[in-house]
C-alpha cells in the first residue's frame, strides 16, 4: 500500500514542478540542440530541477529531446507563444522560444565549415505556434 501511495504522490510532485506545458507541430524536420526532430506533433514541459537550471522536455512520436535552460529572460512583450526558427534553404533550427512572459535563446551549434556554407545561403525566420496548457 505504501508503494502505491509513494508512486501516486511522486507523480503529483513531478507535475507540481512543471512550470509550463504545451504542444506544437513541426511542418518540417527541424534541428534543436544538435537533435533533428522530424515533422510531427510534440508536447513539452518546462520543469524545475534541483539546480538553478530548468529542464525543457520535448517529446514526439519518434523523437525526444531534453534541454537544460540556464537564465531564461522574463519577457513582458512575449504575448504569443512560439518557437522561433532560423531557416537556411531547407534547413531549420530552433533559435528561441517565447511563452507568455518568458523568453529563452538557444545556441545554434555549427562547425566552422557548416557556418561558412550557411553564410552563402540567405537566412530567413519562421515562427511555429505553441499552444500552452493552463497549470
Amino acid at each position: 500500500m505504501f508503494g502505491l501511495f509513494a508512486l501516486v504522490f511522486s507523480g503529483v510532485a513531478v507535475r507540481a514542478n512543471n512550470l509550463r506545458e504545451g504542444s506544437f507541430t513541426l511542418q518540417h524536420p527541424t534541428e534543436w540542440n544538435n537533435t533533428v526532430l522530424p515533422a510531427g506533433e510534440y508536447r513539452f514541459e518546462v520543469a524545475r530541477t534541483q539546480t538553478n537550471a530548468k529542464l525543457l522536455v520535448v517529446h514526439g512520436a519518434k523523437q525526444s529531446l531534453n534541454v537544460f535552460i540556464y537564465g531564461e529572460s522574463a519577457c513582458m512583450t512575449c504575448r504569443n507563444s512560439s518557437l522561433n526558427l532560423e531557416v537556411h534553404g531547407n534547413n531549420r533550427a530552433v533559435s528561441s522560444m517565447d511563452l507568455s512572459g518568458f523568453h529563452v535563446n538557444f545556441k545554434l551549434k555549427q562547425s566552422a565549415r557548416e557556418k561558412e556554407e550557411m553564410s552563402k545561403i540567405p537566412a530567413s525566420n519562421e515562427q511555429v505556434a505553441v499552444q500552452t496548457d493552463s497549470n
